[in-house]
């Protein structure tokens, strides 16, 4: 009668139990052609986007900019107030980033 702890029997054991997951875990490479295919997709999936986004872009400066050409002809008031809006924002953006920027250097 064997004793299923010495260390022989235990060292069987293991190396079977190893064996037995490699075999399970038997791992298989993907074509070049399956890559290839994805990255194709990827990259159109990647232009689609940036067309849509793009067009986003082009529709908002375009109603935005409508809208600054009436307010100066039919508003001017309105005009005016879109002007100083967005000079006191820009002035606030810039500062807001000097005083990162001197933060992150100390």
């Amino acid at each position: 009668m064997t004793d299923e702890k010495t260390p022989k029997n235990l060292e069987e054991r293991l190396q079977e139990a190893a064996r037995h997951t490699e075999e399970q875990m038997e791992l298989t490479e993907p074509s070049l052609s399956y890559f290839e295919n994805l990255i194709e997709e990827q990259t159109a999936l990647w232009y689609r986007r940036l067309w849509f986004e793009l067009t986003c872009l082009w529709g908002m400066a375009f109603i935005f900019i409508s809208f600054l050409i009436f307010s100066f002809f039919y508003v001017p008031l309105l005009f005016v107030f879109a002007q100083i809006t967005s000079i006191i924002i820009l002035i606030r953006y810039f500062y807001k980033e000097r005083y990162e920027m001197v933060e992150m250097r100390q």
